[in-house]
């Protein structure tokens, strides 16, 4: 199966940025196809990012948000090493996880 979540993250001075890009079509299900028909919707309803267990984002997401949505966010408080975990659900029941280790 492809890779459907990347993550990425970058220590810099004062924490760790951290970017969590999402591969989804994000169909709202308001766009038709060249013969006229509506695709049908098809987006990611709600996600959730832990490091070391502990929630530190979690985001609801909807037919206003573009294909493959990309979350950027920056960690404070996180150990080198740390492992992350992004977890997300769409509209068709569908799920995706990733985990990482933090920079």
């Amino acid at each position: 199966m492809t890779e459907r979540i990347r993550i990425r993250s970058r220590r810099r001075e004062g924490g760790v940025d951290v970017m969590v890009l999402m591969l989804h079509p994000m169909e709202s299900g308001l766009r038709t196809d060249a013969d006229g028909r509506r695709i049908p919707a098809h987006y990611i309803t709600d996600a959730t990012v832990t490091v070391n267990e502990q929630t530190v984002l979690e985001a609801q997401l909807g037919i206003a948000v573009a294909r493959d949505p990309l979350l950027q966010f920056r960690l404070e408080a996180a150990p080198a090493g740390a492992q992350v975990h992004v977890r997300w659900r769409d509209n068709r029941g569908e799920r995706q996880m990733a985990t990482a280790t933090l920079a």
